[in-house]
């Protein structure tokens, strides 16, 4: 199907248009990225920090400052509890819970 392009004063002329568009539009969107990407940021920012995503081991022992070992222990004894506790090395924790036992902990790991 062939559709019809509507001119406005010559082909010429609408090429020059277009890509003088074109080009503005692209100014537009780098000049002001950072301010776009600054906005979406301060009105979602709870759903960032409210989210309760899955944290890795390596997180989890940065968080609590303890060692693999000292993390494995806590699993055992059943302090912590991974998401997948067949992983063996890769556990994944909720950030709730992680948050929870430092918190009941009051701060001390």
């Amino acid at each position: 199907m062939v559709t019809k392009k509507n001119l406005f004063i010559n082909k010429e002329v609408d090429e020059q248009l277009t890509k003088r568009v074109d080009f503005l539009v692209k100014v537009s969107i780098i000049k002001n990225r950072k301010r776009w990407i600054m906005d979406y940021f301060s009105e979602n920012l709870s759903k960032f920090m409210g989210e309760d995503r899955l944290l890795t081991s390596d997180e989890v022992m940065n968080m609590l400052q303890i060692s693999r070992q000292t993390l494995g222990r806590r699993i055992k004894n059943g302090v912590l509890t991974p998401v997948n506790p067949d992983a063996k090395r890769n556990y994944r924790f909720m950030k709730s819970e992680v948050v929870n036992y430092i918190e009941g902990k009051g701060g001390k790991s």
